[in-house]
């Protein structure tokens, strides 16, 4: 009998049973779809509306640039309102790229080399531009003018503009140059500017297209390229930092085209800033003449107020023309200055170091009186001192010395045996006291930069001999050799101290800062940073010996005499050098008063023979021109004998030479 096959009991599956296959299968691929739309309209949203606004920002900064537009820089007076530094309207010659391009970029490279060309023959220039410079420049900043021809002439541009009208896209365009219009004069002091690389410009990253400012390379174009010392907190580049020569730019907005061509301009400009005016303390007419009468030597001028420390002149010599350094210096001319054995570019008046030779004179003289010796002591000088296996020479050894002198005598006839004896007496100590409060060895504090020249300790002296301090040492101190340097802007400060009670002022080379309005933002205001260490009794007996220096037939200084002028003085000529290489470097310190001031004054030469004909007749021939004296000032307006405690000196048996 035949089995038949078990029953296999399937429970009903619902969707088989109400709908058919072919409308299962439509059913998963529209679940497929709608989860897909719902994905793309989620991420549509939060595109469009949670990320909308940085997407716009992104958008707008791809096409909205911003142009940085130059502040004017300030300008540079003198004290008497003579411009060292300013600015000069110039025209420009420019293209602008959007107006002149076609729809293929060597079509337009064709155009405006074409451009170039029609105009340069029509102003007499030669082409300056070639189709490399033109494709990098519309590569770059095809949104900014190509500057084509720069400084126009009047008559340049007049042809320039008849011509112009056969080219879309030229345009004559104002610029402003750096000028200095007295050449020469004050160079040192003035500095000169240079473009500033964008790449190294902090604001760089605020603009598309940079333009950048001019900064202060050298002098006053650089000290003052901000305003120093003011105490603002304010970040550089903002509304509230301090101005110095330097302004704050302003900017423009322009829309440009996916090349970017400019296509609107959104904000035409917002006004920059324009820097602030330096008034210097300089007299122009002092900064003349000390640098004529150094003229054709390697040396230094420095006048002072010695009533507030004013700087009236800082000549330096040979210096070199601020004309060539604009709008960029000469290649050749730069050559010839950095290659020169003179060294021009180097402001002797305040970087120079040189041994200070006699001139050192009237403050060890000082450190004598404080240690007790009597101004009235008397050495005999027989023209040389011996200190071991040493001797030291003085100036009058060839005519056998110069007899007995005393403090004022010593100082008149320059003589080093007086000085060495009494040094070797009192020690290093009270000299090196009296030359740290004069300021030897640290900075004077002007606003350029200085040296601080050389103080003579006993570490210098290991430092730069590797020997310890000896009696040889001190004795070559007291004549102003050996361990000790200054600078010419050093000598005439402590200068102006003997001038006056003392005190030690803090030179100063700029008056005021007056901002475009003509508002005064800062003024300097005489500053004493410390006081020789001596009392009147004492200044009083070595201004008698600097009297006697300029004012007797046995001064060494007798031709810094001017008739009508009651000048005091003091010689020097330092040894640098030895062998075939000496050389000297002469010196004369001076101070005088005129119509209630009183000024004081370093004159160095470099290589010269004796300071008394060197650099005591530049000295006279300064006051002479400067002050003019033969229109008769009256006795209240010099430094009178009253001024002076007189002293009797005994007369020596020869004046002999005063260095």
């Amino acid at each position: 009998m035949k089995k038949s096959p078990p029953r296999v009991n399937r429970r009903p599956n619902p969707i088989t049973e109400f709908l058919p296959e072919e409308k299962l299968r439509i059913l998963l691929v529209g679940l497929v779809f709608l989860a897909g739309f719902l994905i793309l309209a989620g991420r549509l949203f939060a595109v469009q509306i949670q990320s909308g606004e940085e997407h716009r920002e992104k958008i707008s900064r791809q096409s909205i640039r911003r142009i940085r537009i130059p502040a004017r820089r300030g300008k540079i007076y003198t004290s008497d309102y003579k411009l060292l530094a300013g600015n000069s309207a110039s025209c420009n010659l420019v293209f602008y790229p959007e107006e002149m391009r076609f729809n293929r970029r060597q079509k337009s490279i064709d155009y405006m080399m074409e451009a170039a060309d029609a105009l340069g023959r029509a102003i007499g220039r030669e082409n300056p531009l070639s189709a490399d410079s033109i494709n990098r420049h519309l590569n770059t900043r095809p949104g900014l003018p190509l500057t084509v021809f720069t400084r126009l002439t009047p008559r340049e541009t007049a042809r320039a503009l008849e011509v112009s009208r056969s080219y879309r896209g030229v345009d004559i365009e104002a610029d402003e140059t750096r000028i200095y219009p007295e050449g020469k004069l004050a160079a040192h002091l003035v500095g000169y500017t240079r473009f500033e690389s964008p790449r190294q410009a902090p604001d760089r990253s605020d603009f598309f297209y940079y333009v950048p400012d001019l900064v202060g390379r050298a002098g006053i174009e650089a000290a003052f390229d901000r305003l120093p010392g003011t105490g603002k907190e304010a970040p550089e580049g903002s509304p509230e930092a301090p101005l110095g020569l330097r302004g704050l730019p302003g900017y423009s907005l322009v829309q440009v085209d996916h090349l970017g061509f400019i296509r609107q301009t959104l904000i035409d400009k917002i006004e920059p800033r324009h820097g602030n005016n330096v008034i210097l303390t300089l007299d122009s007419k002092a900064q003349e003449i000390a640098e004529s009468v150094l003229a054709g030597r390697r040396g230094a001028f420095v006048l002072l107020d010695a009533d507030n420390g004013d700087v009236l002149a800082a000549a330096s010599t040979p210096s070199y023309d601020l004309t060539l350094f604009s709008p960029v210096i000469r290649a050749d001319y730069y050559r010839q200055l950095t290659s020169s054995p003179d060294r021009p570019l180097v402001n002797r008046a305040f970087s120079g170091n040189y041994t200070p030779g006699s001139i050192l004179k009237p403050l060890v003289a000082l450190a004598f009186l404080n240690a007790g010796v009597s101004p009235n002591a008397v050495t005999f000088c027989d023209g040389s001192t011996p200190i071991g296996n040493a001797q030291i020479k003085c100036a009058s050894w060839r005519s056998g010395g110069h007899g007995p002198v005393d403090m004022v005598g010593a100082l008149a006839r320059s003589c080093n045996d007086y000085m060495i004896e009494h040094a070797l007496k009192t020690g290093r100590q009270p000299i090196a006291d009296e030359l740290e409060s004069a300021g030897i060895g640290r900075p004077t504090g002007v606003e350029l930069s200085e040296n601080r020249g050389t103080f003579p300790s006993e570490a210098n002296n290991r430092r730069i001999h590797r020997t310890p301090w000896t009696a040889f040492d001190t004795a070559l101190l007291s004549i102003g050799q050996g361990i000790v340097t200054v600078s010419p802007l050093q000598a005439a400060v402590y200068t102006a101290a003997l001038a006056k009670d003392g005190r030690i002022w803090k030179p100063h080379l700029v008056a005021r800062i007056v901002d475009s309005f003509g508002n005064t933002v800062h003024e300097r205001s005489p500053e004493q940073v410390s006081r020789l260490d001596t009392n009147p009794e004492s200044l009083a007996i070595v201004r008698r010996g600097m009297f006697e220096v300029v004012n007797t037939s046995h001064g060494g200084g007798r031709k810094a005499a001017v008739d009508g002028l009651e000048i005091y003085g003091k010689t020097g000529s330092a040894e640098v050098g030895s062998g075939a290489g000496r050389k000297l470097t002469t010196w004369f310190i001076c101070f005088t008063a005129w119509r209630g001031r009183t000024y004081a004054a370093a004159v160095m030469v470099e290589d010269g023979t004796f300071g008394g004909l060197d650099c005591a007749p530049l000295a006279a021939e300064f006051f002479r021109r400067w002050l003019d004296p033969q229109q008769a000032a009256s006795p209240a307006e010099t430094v009178g004998q009253s001024d002076i405690t007189h002293l009797s000196s005994p007369q020596a048996g020869n004046s002999g030479n005063a260095e």
